[in-house]
Order: C-alpha cells, then sequence, then structure tokens
C-alpha cells in the first residue's frame, strides 16, 4: 500500500488518531510520519498540557533561573526553554507527566555511563559479528575461543537475560 500523504513511499506505519470520538486510520510511510510529526508536535503537546492543567487554579510566577522561561510561558507553548527548566518547575511538571505517561520517571533503559563501559560493548559487538563469521566459514575452533572471549566480557547480570 502506498502512502497516502505523498503517494509514492511504501507505507510503513500506521497512524490511528482519536480525536472528539472520531477515529481515523492513515497510512504513512516513515518520511512522511516524521514530517506530520513536527509539524504537529508542539501543537499537540499544548492541546494534551491544556487539557491537563486545570483552568481554575491560578499560573504559578515561576521563572527558570538558566534560560528565563516563565512557567506560564510553558503551559502555552507546551516546550521547555532548557534542561534546567524540569527543575525549576518540578513542582507542577511532575503530576503532569504522571498523568500523561503513567508515572514522572523515566523507566526505559540507560545508556552506558563510562567510556569504559562503551568500549566493552563494542568491543563485545565486534566479537559476536566475528564469531556470526567463524560459524558461518565453519572455523568452529576459532568460533569456540571467540565465544569464551565474550562470555568472559559479560557481566553475571547479562548473561541471565
Amino acid at each position: 500500500m502506498l502512502c497516502e500523504e505523498c503517494g509514492n513511499n511504501q507505507a510503513e506505519v500506521i497512524m490511528t488518531t482519536v480525536l472528539n470520538g472520531q477515529t481515523t486510520t492513515r497510512h504513512l510511510c516513515r518520511e512522511c510520519l516524521r514530517k506530520y510529526q513536527t509539524e504537529n508536535l508542539q501543537n499537540v503537546l499544548a492541546a494534551v498540557l491544556s487539557t491537563l492543567v486545570s483552568k481554575s487554579h491560578e499560573i504559578p510566577d515561576i521563572t527558570c533561573p538558566r534560560c528565563g522561561e516563565t512557567y506560564a510561558e510553558f503551559q502555552k507553548s507546551g516546550m521547555l526553554g532548557c534542561a534546567e527548566c524540569y527543575q525549576a518547575f518540578r513542582r507542577q511538571l511532575t503530576p503532569l507527566l504522571a498523568r500523561a505517561q503513567g508515572h514522572s520517571q523515566h523507566a526505559g533503559r540507560r545508556p552506558p555511563v563510562s567510556e569504559e563501559d562503551q568500549a566493552r560493548l563494542s568491543r563485545m559487538e565486534e566479537l559476536r559479528k566475528l564469531m556470526e563469521a567463524a560459524v558461518n566459514e565453519e572455523n568452529f575452533e576459532e568460533a569456540a575461543r571467540l565465544r569464551d572471549e565474550l562470555k568472559a566480557m559479560t557481566p553475571a547480570r547479562e548473561e541471565k537475560e
């Protein structure tokens, strides 16, 4: 199926939106999806935030010490001015994030903390590729040696995953 937006590329993504009880489904290519997300992200964030924030509350007169963004400006645009805004508006953002995302703390995977960890992970990936190549070439002694080297580099908690 071709992308409903550009009509040129193969549709790879199905985007379903529900607005005022109306469900709309569109088939888009990744390029048009990126364009759509970029154009509409600010409007969507502003709409979600305005829905989540009660109109009856007085807008706090809080300003980020780093960039000067006020909480009122954030409520209008849905965009924070800098990373320090999260700390400056923490009290107001915590319940918003909890309602919007189900929790207020990042729950995903974390990147390696140190350069040493990054180097170890890169070497492990290289060993995996070399081991796969050795198996494909039926060089099983080399594959076993690489497997043992890889196993020695793998922390105990990663072995169980």
